[in-house]
């Protein structure tokens, strides 16, 4: 891979990090987003971003960050001849692309103390899945892998 290729990569799992450790539990604790129903009436709303918010966000997080490292260090040590032994590869993308999925659903059923916050955990975990995982194997993906990411080709040209 190229140092601009991890470069990328790095700076996605920054902002990723940033996300869901800071900007998102603080709009939690701002009130933009409310959430007031816990399952256990002593829960207040820090004490549900310590004990839930946070595992969830780690379980999404480190799920996402160890898919798009595989895929890199796949891709970087594959032997690829042409357009068609990379076409064998977009089934292992979208198969790594499940992890963050799957960590979305254990992160949900397992850190569950509020209906107010369903929606918007959906909405935010898959967000992070998406830029920490999709983003950067859509910008970074190493040579003949470049476009099996969708959009790549697209965002590939936006970026240079």
């Amino acid at each position: 891979m190229k140092s601009g290729e991890i470069i990328r990569i790095i700076i996605c799992i920054l902002i990723g990090l940033v996300l869901m450790l800071w900007l998102q539990p603080l709009i939690y604790q701002s009130r933009l987003i409310q959430v007031r129903n816990f399952t256990d009436p002593s829960m207040t709303l820090s004490l549900w971003l310590s004990d839930n918010y946070t595992p969830a966000a780690w379980t999404v997080l480190i799920a996402s960050v160890v898919a798009t490292v595989i895929w890199c260090m796949m891709t970087a040590i594959a032997k690829v001849k042409g357009a068609i032994d990379t076409f064998q590869w977009s089934l292992t993308w979208w198969l790594l692309g499940l992890l963050p999925i799957i960590s979305i659903g254990i992160a949900l059923f397992f850190f569950n103390e509020s209906s107010d916050a369903q929606l918007s955990l959906v909405g935010f975990f898959i967000l992070n899945g998406l830029i920490l995982y999709w983003l950067p194997t859509a910008i970074s993906s190493p040579g003949l892998f470049k476009h099996i990411p969708p959009g790549s080709f697209l965002l590939r040209r936006l970026i240079g």
